[in-house]
């Protein structure tokens, strides 16, 4: 586009002067309106470059008021009055304003008529629009040469970045660096999500953040601009580009050729998930045969394991992943799925473990190598790597997933129980005392035995109404006096503390612990009795979520 520096260089201008706002002279002019009466000032663009006569500028109150809020409302690229007609000299206040608002004020004499002025501007205007569609056009030529010879990222990097003066950097969705370019190494360094650019920095988990419900204007930082999109297709995120160009090589075609180089990348990364995709899903059907398979041959799935790149010999526990339900329908569940999974192979990659993942529309496995050596520092990562995925789901979701892990086994054929128990770690989940979205199994405590009872046919209902009593009849259960019992229980029968988390008096607690000794027929004074009636709630809790 043209400046208003470079307009006041056109013969056109020459007698013309520039008496404020010489500060705003890169501003671009996209478009030029001459006006004599300045009435509705919301109508103006962005850009625009107003000519005027300035009636009504001297006398009238009204006029000059609605012209100051027009030099404010930062739409306009500059303003030129014409003095001898209804101004004999632009008065102060309106030059003062100019120089705060930084907008460029040019006085143009009577002498020169409007249609000189808007000719030349017009001209240079559609000149410089028909050498951008003419570059563009090359371009677009040049990248789609290099779309059908794209050989992985780093390679497509290298062939871009002769059309390009910006330095060139890709990120995946996770946020972190994958591939660049770069034309001033000297002066820039990535570490732990940050961007330095010699005593600036950019954090880049905030920036990338703020790409995801909006399009991001180039920034200066230091003597650089600097241009961020985000590479995606059909609203599939699948990384982050960063482009940063010295202010002297900042033009209008860059923002061109950034935008073929966005794509052509995003062509690169959605191929790459494709192949990632079928390695998923050839790896997956292999996964679901150990997992859910009842008879295999162990040895010929080490030798499969094998050829897939996987040493199934190692110890290996089960996650399982539940992904809430999508309201928008089918296709935003499998678009929710897809998501998921191009974010756990990311994160996983990057743990350099071994890691196979069973991915479905509504839930995922993963078959994760564990050493069983340091099992509570290998807990203690897990739960963070489950933090990283969480966060990263948040960002685009507002239900959490669920996580349920499973114990480690060195077997191979126990994984497929490895996997129960994780997918039972979230089906009862709900049902501890503190709910947490992360859960192993060996969190459930008794209710690992009461599984196992369950599935042996002894009655869970018969041991709990032994013991609570009225509390469980079925014309009126006393919903309120199991969860005083249980929180009572919880903490150590600490009265204080209970009433806190119930958030009731003491003497109403007082009330309903007498109640509860009546209707059990059980003393709580009684260690071994608090025992029966603990275990007795984690049963009927038990029971009443299976209906």
């Amino acid at each position: 586009m043209l400046t208003i520096h470079e307009a006041m260089a056109l013969p056109a201008f020459e007698q013309t002067t520039l008496i404020a706002g010489d500060k705003g002279a890169d501003q671009t002019i996209k478009w030029v309106t001459t006006i004599e009466i300045i009435e509705d000032i919301s109508r103006f663009q962005d850009g625009e470059f107003i000519i005027t006569t300035g009636f009504g500028l001297v006398d009238d109150v009204m006029y000059q008021k609605r012209f100051i809020e027009l030099m404010r409302s930062k739409k306009l690229a500059g303003l030129a009055v014409y003095t001898g007609f209804y101004l004999s000299d632009i008065p102060q206040i309106f030059i003062d304003e100019a120089n705060a608002q930084q907008l460029p004020l040019i006085e143009i004499p009577s002498s020169i008529n409007f249609s000189t002025i808007t000719k030349a501007l017009l001209e240079q205007i559609a000149n410089k629009q028909i050498r951008l569609l003419e570059n563009s056009l090359r371009v677009h030529q040049e990248m789609t040469k290099l779309a059908f010879s794209l050989d992985g990222l780093d390679h497509t990097l290298k062939k871009i970045s002769p059309l390009t003066k910006a330095s060139i950097y890709v990120f995946n969705d996770s946020n972190h660096f994958i591939s660049s370019v770069k034309k001033t190494a000297h002066e820039m360094e990535i570490n732990n999500q940050e961007l330095a650019i010699k005593d600036e920095v950019l954090d880049l988990d905030q920036l990338f953040f703020s790409l995801e419900d909006s399009t991001c204007s180039p920034f200066i930082i230091g003597n650089y601009i600097c241009s961020a999109s985000k590479i995606e297709a059909k609203a599939f995120t699948y990384g982050y580009l960063l482009m940063i160009h010295l202010k002297t090589d900042w033009s209008e075609m860059e923002m061109v050729i950034s935008d073929h180089i966005s794509t052509l990348i995003g062509i690169e990364l959605v191929k790459q998930y494709a192949v990632d995709e079928t390695k998923v899903r050839i790896q997956g059907e292999f996964v679901d045969e150990i997992l859910n398979k009842e008879h295999f041959q162990v040895q010929d799935a080490l030798k499969r394991g094998r050829r897939l790149g996987y040493d199934l010999s190692l110890p290996h526990q089960v996650v399982y992943i539940k992904l809430p339900e999508q309201t928008e329908g089918q296709t935003a569940q499998a678009t929710a799925a897809s998501q998921l999974h191009y974010s756990l192979s990311l994160i996983f990659q990057e743990d350099h473990r071994q890691v196979i993942l069973l991915p479905k529309i509504n839930e995922c496995y993963a078959l994760i190598q564990v050493d069983m050596n340091s099992l509570i520092d290998e807990n203690r990562h897990l739960l963070t790597q489950m933090d990283l995925i969480q966060n990263k789901w948040l960002q685009h979701h507002k239900e959490p997933l669920l996580f349920g892990i499973g114990r480690p086994y060195s077997d191979l054929r126990m994984l497929s129980e490895s996997a129960r128990q994780a997918e039972n770690a979230v089906y009862y989940s709900h049902l501890l005392l503190h709910h947490t979205q992360t859960v192993f199994f060996d969190d459930l405590g008794f209710y690992q035995v009461l599984i196992q009872m369950e599935n042996a046919g002894v009655s869970l209902q018969n041991y709990y109404e032994q013991y609570l009593g009225e509390l469980v009849h079925p014309k009126h259960t006393r919903k309120d006096y199991i969860l005083t019992l249980e929180t009572y229980l919880a903490n150590n029968c600490n009265l204080q503390q209970t009433s806190a988390q119930l958030y009731i008096h003491r003497h109403t607690l007082k009330y309903r612990l007498k109640q509860i000794e009546k209707k059990t027929g059980i003393q709580l004074s009684s260690p071994d009795a608090r025992l029966n009636l603990h275990l007795a709630i984690v049963a009927y809790k038990f029971t009443e979520w299976k209906k």
